[in-house]
């Protein structure tokens, strides 16, 4: 006992002794001394100058901490600011260290300030500051020389930031982006530790150019062991900054788990209102007024390649909801797409929604190893016309009925995908209408001047159109264009049959439609069409899809009908020397 009391004494004597050693230290050592030392050391290894304007405090027992006052980081070359901010504040307890906790208190930072930048060269002007060749080299041979230990075990109280901006510009592209936090806060960081975080900020961006306030709370769960993290009950809206905006704001709730060992991400999400459009380049402006056939300022410089490769990586599982969607201009309700994503392949399944009065359901995929893409769609009920209209700008034909489509294509470009496009389509309508010729009228003027020079090719107009009590049609699609030999077409006036292709690679269309009148109306032809009941008139289409050309060719139409007339009174002459022959 007696020696267990000494050694108890001489114990609490070394502990004396030490906290009296660390309290005079504390109180005698000015940190604010060594300035002109810290900012020489910064110096000769980063080529930067460091200046510390504030004040330097330090603690050391219970904890290590410092707080530095305002700083500023130049650029690599001395000239103009990298970074600065005014405050920043942390602390770290000491005795947890001896058993290989690293246990933090709150780290607070305010009115940070960082400006990156992406030379034209490809460099970056914080490179040197991360990847120092000095220190590079020092890790490489660290790395191979110690020996493994049992992992730190980190425990932070939370994290604070506010009043803090980082900014990022390509000078080659002249891109520039900039995030200005109003303030960020986490709970407690430790494995396993269950936390609240909060993030107020606003984004702006140059192209495509945006100006959004963002806001996000949620849960979240770190696991450092498993290298997992799942963040819960997120709730995060995306509103329009600019002034007098009245765009709705995006607002997304939902889960996601992230596994960083094999790079697995899993979610439910489910968002009110979705503007992909807000959030996408504009598209290239249309060629000027008399601008040469196929002039494009796409066309001026090399088309840009489609880039897959960040899906090789892609480890995916999620299901996302959508309550309002607009992408490409087209409008989606109730949109529910299931994505899996391994091996650079994605697939999207199941893929519905509702647009147009209809619905749609089907299945699309994309293949990073080949630049290839699939879709499988239905869609019933649509209404085809502001459907063309919102998706290719065209409204050449509309009406309410099913569509179906089964395609697929690869490529680099745009362009080479959609001269590559293969499968099948078809549609059937009903109450429908081919929009720009009126083709009872388009016959009657053809038939009024049957005796005189034949007449032009007639452009499409927007306020002529032909009704269809029901129209049908398939296609097969080869090499980007899609031939069709089955148009059914029907209305009390006409009754249409056709063939032809549509380039959809170059937006073309070369097609003939053969109409056959079989009724007459005042209205709707008079005399000249009551003279072409029977007769099949072709009309030729071609020219751009969304500015085709009509012709009728009534000569074409009459020789038919003199053909046919003179083989019906051949049959006839056949029939009754048949008969006479009979008799005898």
């Amino acid at each position: 006992m007696k020696v267990l009391k000494t050694l108890l004494l001489v114990a609490g004597g070394l502990v004396a002794l030490i906290v009296l050693v660390i309290a005079i230290v504390a109180a005698t050592f000015d940190p604010n001394k060594h300035k002109p030392e810290i900012a020489a050391a910064v110096k000769d290894k980063t080529g930067r100058t460091l200046a510390i304007e504030g004040n330097l405090a330090l603690t050391f027992f219970p904890s290590i901490g410092i707080a530095v006052g305002r700083t500023s980081l130049s650029e690599p070359d001395g000239r103009g600011i990298f970074a600065r901010f005014d405050d920043a504040r942390m602390s770290l307890a000491l005795l947890p260290l001896f058993s290989r906790q690293v246990v933090v208190n709150r780290v607070t930072l305010s009115g940070l300030t960082a400006d990156l930048v992406k030379r034209k060269d490809g460099k970056t002007n914080f490179d040197y500051l991360l990847n120092a060749p000095e220190r590079t080299a020092a890790v490489k041979r660290e790395a191979k020389s110690a020996p493994q230990r049992e992992a730190m075990h980190l425990d932070i109280a939370g994290i604070e930031i506010r009043s803090s901006a980082i900014g990022w510009r390509d000078e080659s592209s002249g891109n520039r982006f900039k995030a200005s936090i109003a303030e960020f806060r986490t709970g407690r960081i430790a494995s396993g530790v269950p936390g609240k975080l909060s993030l107020s900020a606003r984004v702006e961006a140059t192209q495509p150019k945006a100006d959004y306030q963002v806001r996000l709370s949620g849960d979240y769960r770190l696991n450092f062991e498993k290298q997992t993290f799942a963040f819960s009950g997120i709730d995060l809206k995306i509103s329009d900054a600019a002034p007098g905006s009245k765009a709705p704001p995006l607002s997304l709730k939902g889960d996601v788990e992230f596994d960083a060992s094999p790079q697995a991400i899993r979610f439910t999400l489910a968002a009110d209102q979705v503007n992909l459009d807000r959030y996408l380049p504009p598209p290239p402006p249309k060629p000027a007024a008399g601008a040469p056939k196929g002039a494009s300022p796409s066309s001026m410089k090399p088309e840009e390649p489609i880039d897959l490769s960040a899906l090789n990586a892609l480890n995916l599982k999620g299901d996302l909801k959508i309550e309002q969607l607009i992408a490409s201009n087209v409008k989606l309700e109730k949109v529910h797409l299931g994505v899996r994503a391994a091996g650079g392949r994605v697939d999207a399944e199941p893929l519905t929604a509702d647009l147009y009065q209809g619905k749609l359901s089907g299945a699309a995929s994309a293949n990073a190893k080949t630049n290839r893409f699939a879709l499988k769609a239905d869609l019933g009920g649509v209404s085809l016309g502001p459907l063309l209209k919102d998706a290719l700008n065209n409204n050449l034909l509309e009406g309410r009925g099913s569509v179906a489509l089964d395609v697929q294509t690869g490529g680099a470009t745009v362009s080479a995908m959609k001269k590559a496009l293969s499968g099948n389509a078809s549609l059937a309508l009903r109450d429908s209408s081919l929009k720009g010729v009126n083709l009872g009228e388009l016959l009657r003027k053809a038939k009024s001047l049957s005796g005189s020079s034949p007449p032009a090719e007639q452009g499409a107009t927007a306020s002529e159109r032909t009704d269809f009590s029901e129209l049908g049609a398939s296609f097969v699609i080869r090499n980007g264009i899609a031939h069709n030999d089955d148009l059914s077409a029907k209305s009390p006036l006409l009754r249409l049959a056709g063939s032809g292709d549509v380039d959809i690679g170059a937006s073309s269309i070369d097609y003939l439609i053969k109409a056959s009148v079989v009724a007459t109306s005042g209205g709707q032809g008079g005399k000249e069409l009551a003279e072409l009941r029977g007769v099949t008139v072709p009309v030729k289409v071609s020219g751009p899809l969304d500015a085709p050309r009509f012709r009728a060719d009534l000569r074409a139409a009459v020789g038919d009908a003199v053909k046919q007339g003179a083989e019906d009174k051949l049959r006839e002459r056949a029939q009754d020397r048949l008969k006479s022959l009979l008799r005898r």
